[in-house]
């Protein structure tokens, strides 16, 4: 990985420390931003690094599943939209998936159970959680168990033709939520 650095003009005039301050304080955001951006389409996990994705204005934060040895696991992600149109979920993928669907909760007759959804939008300026008994993505045909500590690439697809690709922790069989284990915020 090589990350390019452009050089900001050192000022000598005292007036414009807290200015040059704040300029640097934003490259090393852009230059990190960057770095993000770069291991979030990655298909391993990397630390601090695998749990965010973004592009065209939907930030993906902490997507995660649990470990399981069976054949299906449900997704779950938090989805940010900071840009100006509404983006709808319609579904997604994984290189260990046969299939994957968009998928809501509902009890039905006291059975909890997960229904395939048409699309899930997003409007600009709103979060969307995908959450245990919420919505979720649920990927069907794995190729192999999920064991606990372990990244799986996952793609997210919007209506629009976007794709972000993002790495799902695997957390315990039982987890309710994701652990935060692993890297800092």
């Amino acid at each position: 990985m090589i990350l390019l650095a452009t050089a900001a003009p050192v000022l000598a005039h005292e007036d414009h420390t807290h200015e040059d301050e704040a300029h640097a304080e934003e490259h090393a955001h852009d230059e990190a931003h960057a770095h993000d951006e770069e291991h979030a389409e990655d298909d391993h996990a990397h630390g601090d690094d695998a749990h965010l994705a973004e592009a065209g204005g939907l930030r993906l934060v902490h997507a995660w599943s649990r470990a399981t040895d069976g054949d299906e696991t449900l997704i779950f992600v938090e989805i940010e939209n900071s840009g100006d149109n509404t983006r709808s979920l319609i579904g997604g993928g994984s290189p260990h998936a046969a299939a994957a669907e968009v998928v809501g909760f509902r009890l039905v007759d006291g059975t909890p159970t997960y229904e395939p959804l048409p699309e899930v939008p997003i409007a600009p300026g709103t979060e969307m959680s995908l959450a245990p008994e919420g919505l979720a993505l649920r990927l069907t045909g794995l190729d192999a168990a999920l064991e606990e500590g372990d990244g799986l690439p996952v793609t997210f697809a919007f209506n629009d033709g976007l794709e972000i690709r993002a790495t799902a922790q695997i957390e315990a069989s039982n987890a309710t939520r994701h652990s935060h284990a692993g890297h800092m915020h």
